[in-house]
């Protein structure tokens, strides 16, 4: 009986499928699709800041914008995407748009919004969620345990203040985003830095993917 149902044509194919689904359910993957955005895939499927020069998996379910600069949000990936959005206020109201308000101290599917510093934002928040912290152009970050993975600016005018601010909140891993490939030594420069510290940093090429 049991080689009848090994050798049943949709044997195989469904155990795959529930390997698959296994996988979906108790791992995580997070991608870094350029600019400052990145797209998690596990659970649930997010992004964060879709101003992409990778498009990202189909089915996202749901967008999370950190501030209004438009290196951090373009209004047409966004409408690629067909996903319900939480972002600060002058998202909304700039490009009339509906969705859910991001403020300090909500929560959206499991996703905290916690406060950020970005610079000449009108408004701005950091992401958390299952130990990933997004906090966008922030060189500050919010005080938060169980950081597994941050993704950090690099800009070198404020190298110090990050380092001051992963040896807080001690990062299981520092991922610097927001450069161009053109511009990749300033991310290698950021991990020397970082390495002088033992503090753990990875730089990743635009399409590239981490395993949590």
């Amino acid at each position: 009986m049991c080689n009848e149902i090994m050798f049943h044509p949709n044997f195989w194919e469904k155990r795959q499928k529930i390997y698959l689904l296994f996988l979906q359910i108790f791992s995580m993957k997070v991608r870094w699709l350029g600019n400052s955005c990145v797209e998690i895939l596990g659970k649930r499927h997010f992004i964060i800041d879709p101003n992409f020069l990778i498009e990202p998996q189909q089915g996202v379910e749901m967008v999370f914008v950190t501030h209004e600069h438009p290196d951090h949000f373009d209004i047409q990936k966004f409408k690629m995407l067909n996903a319900p959005l939480v972002a600060p206020y002058p998202i909304l109201s700039m490009y009339g748009l509906e969705g859910s308000r991001a403020e300090v101290g909500k929560e959206f599917e499991g996703v905290k919004i916690l406060e950020s510093w970005c610079l000449k934002s009108e408004e701005s928040v950091s992401y958390f969620y299952e130990g990933i912290l997004h906090s966008g152009d922030s060189a500050r970050f919010p005080e938060v345990r169980g950081v597994k993975l941050v993704f950090s600016a690099c800009f070198p005018d404020f190298y110090e203040d990050y380092i001051n601010a992963f040896m807080k909140i001690k990062p299981q891993m520092v991922i610097p985003f927001h450069f161009s490939e053109q511009k990749r030594y300033i991310a290698e420069e950021f991990k020397e830095r970082l390495d002088k510290k033992r503090i753990n940093c990875r730089i990743l090429r635009v399409g590239e993917t981490v395993d949590i």
